[in-house]
């Protein structure tokens, strides 16, 4: 149970993490309060610890995406509002986190500590396979189809950097996980199997999030310098859409892949548990 101290000190927290984020540029106003909104429903699902893992994946996120963003701009596969992300950035990345914690706040189920985990790890892990392999010195290949080459940043493309950047990261924090998991009195093997459920999960959600890039994400071409982009504004003009669905961007796919992810890491621990 959180201490009316403990609160008054999460929300200052949430408050001064948020004006910060607005201060590095890494998110405008309206999503800095949705990701205010969030964080405060993770804080009070599993205090400092599940508030802690937010913040990590913020700012590592924020700082890939910033780190060589003018090499990230020339090839058209940028972040949009010089990295500057917004609510759908927020609500994309971090909603099933915001499910979890209302999840757990109901039912104090572990479970959904595993669901929440997860989706962290997911988000963090597919924001590192994008913004690294953007830098990858191969071209990616695309997933439907891996004996074929695309530009990079194209929907649906892998690379190796970037893949081995999202297993990393899903084992990191996963392992760092394990503390607030360990709260909920976990035995040993159920923090392996929790830790197991969130590495698999995370990886998982990455490659569909792939997958329905490839398939389903709308890949737009710029009507002015005639380059793919996923962005549906270049040069100050509205993209035309040549492939998948419009209204499918970049925010729809990575909340279903976070989802899915999610998802599956419950099954995969509830499996291994019962063993």
């Amino acid at each position: 149970m959180t201490s009316e101290v403990e609160l008054l000190i999460g929300i200052l927290l949430i408050i001064g993490l948020g004006l910060v984020a607005i201060r590095w540029h890494a998110i405008d106003l309206l999503g800095a309060i949705s990701g205010a909104v969030i964080s405060f429903l993770a804080f009070l699902a599993g205090s400092f610890s599940w508030l802690f893992m937010i913040v990590i994946f913020v700012g590592v996120s924020s700082a890939l995406t910033k780190y060589r963003y003018d090499y990230k701009r020339k090839i058209g596969f940028a972040q949009e509002k010089s990295g500057t992300r917004s609510w759908p950035n927020s609500i994309a990345n971090a909603g099933v986190a915001a499910i979890a914690s209302v999840a757990e706040l109901y039912t104090h189920s572990e479970i959904f500590a595993v669901m929440f985990l997860t989706s962290v790890a997911a988000a963090l892990s597919d924001t590192l396979a994008t913004e690294v392999g953007l830098l990858s010195p191969s071209r990616p290949r695309l997933i439907t189809h891996l004996s074929k080459t695309v530009e990079p940043g194209t929907s649906g493309g892998i690379s190796l950097l970037g893949d081995a950047a999202a297993v990393l990261s899903a084992i990191g924090m996963s392992l760092v996980g394990l503390a607030a998991l360990a709260i909920k009195g976990m035995g040993p093997w159920n923090s392996a199997a929790a830790s197991l459920a969130v590495i698999l999960g995370a990886v998982i959600g990455v490659f569909f999030d792939s997958l329905l890039g490839a398939t389903v994400q709308g890949v737009n071409k710029c009507a002015v310098c005639g380059r793919f982009t996923e962005n549906l504004t270049h040069h100050e003009q509205n993209t035309i859409t040549v492939r998948g669905l419009r209204f499918v961007d970049n925010n729809v796919v990575n909340f279903i892949g976070i989802l899915v992810g999610a998802l599956i890491s419950i099954g995969v621990y509830l499996l291994l548990v019962a063993l």
